[in-house]
């Protein structure tokens, strides 16, 4: 499996349980660190993979990065989705 190194860095250091953001700051945050290009680069390039990758636990990466427990692959997916990939890539 990738590592994913970006995507736990977004998910450990801004939506994680400790950093103690709500989710709107958490995405405002998120905002900001894409206006740095090669962060946004980096980001796009693990989500489009992470999000194609069969092998990928998002159910385990949630509760890695402390974000929250989920009891199905498909919840942790559809979260994941909503905080990462349509901030990174909104609807045009």
């Amino acid at each position: 499996m990738e590592s994913y190194k970006l995507i736990k860095s977004v998910l450990g250091g801004i939506y994680g349980a400790q950093v103690g953001l709500d989710d709107e700051e958490a995405i405002a945050a998120l905002q900001k660190d894409l206006q740095h290009e090669p962060f946004r680069e980096g980001i796009e390039t693990e989500l489009k993979k992470a999000f194609s990758d069969k092998s990928i636990s998002w159910v385990q990466l949630m509760d890695d990065c402390e974000v929250s427990f989920f009891e199905t692959e498909e919840e942790a997916k559809s979260v994941a989705k909503e905080l990462l990939w349509d901030v990174v890539f909104p609807a045009e």
